[in-house]
């Protein structure tokens, strides 16, 4: 049975790393920029380009945002630290996909270009700004909208912006993925105020129990708004993706109210995360 033990330590060290970069973050991007992509009626033309464009830009955010954190303050996490020690080698592997993000220009659907270089030019603002705010700054207050902002814009924008036709269906879907990943992000900012006292996060701000009541109000506004599309659209598709939203959001309030379960080990950014893959019998 030792190979067995083996086996599993092995997986369990990669999947942890791989965690610790993100990947499976950008793997749920790049899923759910597919099915934006797809939308109305499921069979929507999928770009190659924009989709790996999307899981580079994704994955640049989270590294080179850690690595600034890395260089305003001490390094405390273990997601932190391992990009410490292999800060060399992420900023070559950042420069070879960003060789491979321009070649994938070439092939970009027109559309798409308006809104990633006024996309490009919000998130550099965005980490500019970042870097240069101090701790004691209430403009990190606003880092989670703004996250969410981008993110949306990035994965939803860029696939409706190229797309032949834009329903009511896919607007309305846009808006509540964009809640989506708030909640997401609002979330995570919980569970971690539940061991910093100090910072400027949304819930440090506004308090735990404040938070609480608003991610549950969040989940309620996305089931009522997914089940309007549900009742209404006459693709099914879209049904099938206000299920999912449905289904994400409602993970996301049974994590918070299972809080004592999740936290230890940080098990909440796993499950978190992982809602996004919920997108997959959608692809």
């Amino acid at each position: 049975m030792n190979w067995l033990h083996t086996t599993a330590f092995i997986i369990g060290y990669y999947l942890k790393r791989a965690h610790w970069l993100s990947l499976d973050v950008v793997a749920g991007a790049m899923l759910t920029h597919t099915i934006a992509q797809r939308l109305p009626d499921g069979h929507g033309k999928v770009s190659w380009a924009s989709t790996l464009l999307v899981g580079i830009s994704v994955f640049a955010i989270y590294v080179i945002d850690r690595l600034l954190d890395n260089l305003k303050t001490k390094v405390t996490t273990p997601r932190h630290r391992f990009h410490a020690k292999n800060k060399s080698v992420l900023l070559n592997v950042l420069a070879g996909l960003g060789v491979v993000g321009l070649l994938c220009l070439f092939w970009l659907p027109k559309g798409m270009f308006t809104i990633g270089l006024s996309l490009v030019v919000l998130v550099v603002g965005y980490l500019v700004v970042v870097f240069r705010t101090s701790l004691t700054d209430g403009m990190q207050l606003f880092k989670e909208p703004i996250v969410a902002l981008i993110y949306t814009a990035g994965i939803w924008g860029t696939a409706l912006s190229a797309a032949a036709v834009s329903p009511w269906e896919s607007k309305i879907l846009t808006v509540l993925f964009g809640i989506g990943a708030f909640q997401n992000l609002l979330l995570f900012s919980w569970f971690e105020s539940f061991d910093v006292e100090e910072g400027y996060s949304l819930a440090i701000a506004w308090g735990t129990e404040a938070v609480s009541r608003v991610l549950t109000w969040l989940s309620i506004l996305v089931c009522m708004a997914a089940l309007g599309v549900l009742v209404a659209t006459s693709y099914r598709y879209c049904v099938r993706a206000a299920i999912t939203v449905s289904a994400m959001s409602l993970t996301m309030d049974y994590l918070k109210r299972r809080s004592s379960s999740v936290l230890a080990a940080e098990r909440y950014r796993w499950l978190g995360d992982g809602i996004f893959f919920f997108t997959l019998w959608l692809v």
